[in-house]
């Protein structure tokens, strides 16, 4: 499990969304749209599940890439 990120569309910021899940999880709300409140703007955005990552995932890809 790994806590679910967006970019703020005003400060180009990495975000929480407050959920942590899977990519299983991710996968199967692949079409779904959330409501975040963000933490660097204030604002709500409306965040399509298919803009946000989990955190630490980018990073693991991104060393067994280079481990190969």
């Amino acid at each position: 499990m790994g806590l679910l990120l967006f970019i703020c569309p005003k400060t180009s910021q990495q975000a929480p969304t407050g959920i942590e899940t899977d990519v299983q999880s991710l996968s199967a709300s692949w079409k779904a749209v959330l409501k975040v409140s963000c933490p660097h703007c204030g604002e709500i955005h409306d965040v399509s599940v298919r803009e946000t990552y989990i955190n630490g995932v980018l990073h693991t890809v991104g060393q067994l890439r280079r481990a190969i």
